[in-house]
């Protein structure tokens, strides 16, 4: 009887040191790799966003003529300082892949790298322009690929219809390292062309939802400007409910300034760089409906933004 029942629990404890076995056969087969899971996710992150981020912007050729162009100086800025990041930021995508896949050792910028990636957290060598300090990594990596994108459209339309092209193109004013110095250069564009002075030009804006319209000697074209607070018919200022209205195009034009009187029914907004408000671009003037008293629009705080 007693013989039975030992041989009894000696099936039963077979049974469960195959069944432990195969249950940890399971596991290691589902984390062959040996990695933790937060570095496989990384790893895929990472690959993800070297797809996503173009891989290269062309340079603008100067040239002995061009270089004497305002919106060209401006530009080859631009395009540099972006190449720059670019390069940058996608040699540290490509080092964390080849650390997550054990190929690399980590030096002390890899591990605060990773670390700052493993977080959510914006790393802070990859902050080299202005942006809001809530962004998070995931945010900003969108955006510059859309910044990007952007320089290499300047570029190809550059290296096709030379500097005088640039002047054409319908430029995303957030979408710039530096917006307040795209403004400075239009206006250095007009006052050289036209032998006027910087101090005798004042600025005029039109707003259409026309993404063709021409732009004569004098306008350049802006996209992805919201206002905040009102809303434009006709190129007239309206109070509205809506928190913001999104503008298709915003032409800006410099005119040479006149002793006329200012018009009454002319309301001056700010253009910030985001919904922070922080940073101050430039100023606009608009007409505003005659319903429309002036000082509401001050007190309700209607404002453009260059992005959102």
């Amino acid at each position: 009887m007693l013989s039975k029942m030992l041989k009894m629990q000696m099936l039963e404890d077979e049974d469960d040191l195959a069944y432990a076995e195969t249950e940890k056969k399971q596991r290691t087969g589902s984390t062959s790799d040996g990695r933790p899971i937060w570095m496989r996710t990384l790893h895929t992150t990472a690959c993800n966003w070297l797809q996503l981020i173009p891989q290269s912007v062309n340079h603008l050729k100067r040239t002995v003529d061009n270089i004497k162009d305002p919106l060209f100086r401006f530009f080859e800025r631009e395009v540099k300082s972006g190449a720059k990041l670019l390069q940058d930021i996608r040699q540290d995508l490509a080092d964390v892949v080849q650390v997550c896949e054990g190929k690399k050792k980590q030096t002390n910028y890899l591990r605060t790298l990773i670390s700052e990636m493993v977080k959510g957290i914006l790393p802070r060598s990859w902050i080299r322009y202005t942006i809001p300090a809530d962004v998070t990594v995931i945010q900003w990596v969108s955006d510059f690929s859309e910044r990007i994108k952007q320089l290499q459209q300047i570029s190809q339309a550059a290296s096709i219809g030379g500097a005088k092209e640039l002047k054409n193109i319908h430029v995303c004013l957030g979408g710039l390292y530096v917006p307040e110095a795209y403004i400075t250069a239009t206006r250095q564009y007009v006052a050289q062309a036209n032998s006027w002075s910087l101090e005798e030009l004042r600025l005029e804006v039109t707003v259409t939802n026309n993404q063709n319209a021409v732009l004569d000697a004098c306008s350049f074209g802006i996209t992805g400007l919201t206002l905040q607070g009102a809303t434009c018919n006709n190129n007239k200022l309206s109070l509205s409910t809506s928190i913001s209205t999104e503008l298709t195009l915003t032409q800006l034009r410099w005119v040479k300034e006149t002793n006329a009187e200012r018009k009454a029914n002319v309301v001056t907004l700010p253009v910030y760089l985001n919904f922070t408000r922080a940073d101050l671009i430039f100023t606009v003037d608009f007409e505003i409906a005659t319903k429309e008293d002036s000082r509401s629009f001050y007190e309700r705080g209607v404002a453009l933004l260059c992005t959102e």
